[in-house]
C-alpha cells in the first residue's frame, strides 16, 4: 500500500507559496525573453528550446523505465493501451488526462487507482501546462498593452487583470467545488489561479526601476503579508494582498543580494531539479527506502535528484539552448 510520509522540516515550507512564487518570477521572464525577441518565431523557439528536449526525455524515461516498477508483466505493460494514452497525455501538456502508467506504483492495470493522485507518475507537471498557456498567451498580452501607449494605462489594464485574477479564480473554485467537474475544468480552476501572479510579474518588469527606487517603503509590510500567508495559508484577505507583497519581496531579495545573482547564472539546474525529483522521489517510496533512516534517505535522494539535473543541463538542456 501507498504510504504518504511526513517529515517535521516539512513544516518550514509552503508549497503554495513557492508556486506563487514561481508564476510571478515567469511573468517577470518569460515577457522578457519575449521583448528581447526578434520575432514571435524566435521567441517559441528559445521557449521550446528551453523547454522541450528534457521534458520529453523524462516522459519517455518513466513511460519505458518504469515497466520495473509495474505490477504486470512486461509483454502486458508495452501492450497496455494506459501506456501509449499516457506517452501521448503527457507530450501533449494534457498530463490531467492520463497521469498513471499500467500497474506501475500499485495502480490497477488502466494505470489508476482509487485516488488517482496517489498513483500519478510526477504530480508536479500540472505546472507546465499552465506555464505553457501564458506562453502561448504572452505575445497576445504584450500587444495589447503596447495599445495603451502610456505607462499609467498599462498599470491600470495590469491592476485589472491582477483582481480579475482573484474573482476570476474564486468563481471557479465555487464552480469545481459545487459540480461534479471533469478534469478539464479542474485544469481551468488551476490556470485561472496563477492570472494574478503572471500580471504581478509582468508589473514588475515595467516597473522595475520604480519598484527598486520605493522598495524601502513596502517592504516590510509585504514580508509580513508572506510571513502570515505561510502560516495562514488561503486566508482569503491574505491570498488577495499575496501577489503583490510576493512580487515586492521577490524583486527586494533578488536584486539586493548580488551574490544571490549568480545562481543559475551560469548552470541552471531548477528545471531539471524540478521534472525529475516526483518520479525519482516515488520510486525511493516503492522500493520501501523510507522506512528505514528517513533522514538518511532524504541526503540520498537530494543527491539523486540533483544528480539527474545536473545530468539533464550539461547534456540535454544547455546543448539544446546553443543551437
Amino acid at each position: 500500500m501507498y504510504t504518504v510520509y511526513q517529515y517535521p522540516l516539512s513544516m518550514l515550507f509552503n508549497g503554495h507559496v513557492a508556486v506563487c512564487g514561481f508564476f510571478i518570477i515567469s511573468g517577470f521572464l518569460i515577457t522578457r525573453s519575449y521583448a528581447a525577441s526578434k520575432s514571435i518565431k524566435e521567441y517559441f523557439i528559445k521557449r521550446c528550446r528551453r523547454l522541450l528536449p528534457a521534458y520529453c526525455l523524462l516522459i519517455l524515461l518513466c513511460a519505458a523505465g518504469l515497466v520495473f516498477f509495474s505490477s504486470l508483466p512486461a509483454r502486458e505493460y508495452f501492450t497496455s493501451p494506459a501506456l501509449y494514452k499516457y506517452i501521448v497525455a503527457n507530450l501533449c501538456f494534457l498530463n490531467f488526462a492520463h497521469t498513471g502508467l499500467p500497474g506501475v506504483f500499485g495502480a490497477n492495470s488502466m494505470g489508476f487507482g482509487e485516488d488517482k493522485r496517489i498513483f500519478e507518475i510526477n504530480g508536479s507537471l500540472w505546472t507546465i501546462r499552465i506555464e505553457v498557456f501564458f506562453y502561448i498567451l504572452v505575445p497576445l498580452i504584450v500587444f495589447a498593452l503596447t495599445k495603451l501607449k502610456t505607462r499609467k494605462r498599462i498599470n491600470i489594464a495590469l491592476a485589472a487583470a491582477y483582481i480579475f485574477g482573484f474573482f476570476y479564480a474564486e468563481f471557479w473554485e465555487i464552480i469545481t467545488q459545487n459540480l461534479n467537474s471533469g478534469r478539464i475544468l479542474h485544469g481551468i480552476k488551476e490556470a485561472s489561479g496563477y492570472i494574478a501572479y503572471f500580471a504581478t510579474g509582468i508589473f514588475c518588469l515595467i516597473n522595475f526601476e520604480w519598484i527598486k527606487k520605493h522598495q524601502k517603503y513596502f517592504i516590510a509590510p509585504a514580508l509580513i503579508i508572506v510571513v502570515l500567508e505561510y502560516i495562514f495559508t488561503f486566508n482569503t484577505l491574505l491570498e488577495f494582498l499575496l501577489p503583490a507583497a510576493l512580487g515586492a519581496t521577490i524583486i527586494f531579495v533578488a536584486f539586493n543580494f548580488p551574490r544571490l545573482q549568480n545562481v543559475g547564472k551560469y548552470d541552471d539546474y531548477s528545471y531539471g531539479i524540478y521534472i525529475f525529483h516526483g518520479p525519482l522521489l516515488k520510486i525511493f517510496i516503492a522500493l520501501g527506502y523510507y522506512n528505514s533512516s528517513k533522514y538518511a534517505v532524504i541526503l540520498i535522494a537530494m543527491g539523486t535528484v540533483f544528480s539527474m539535473a545536473y545530468m539533464s543541463w550539461h547534456f540535454i538542456e544547455k546543448k539544446a539552448l546553443r543551437r
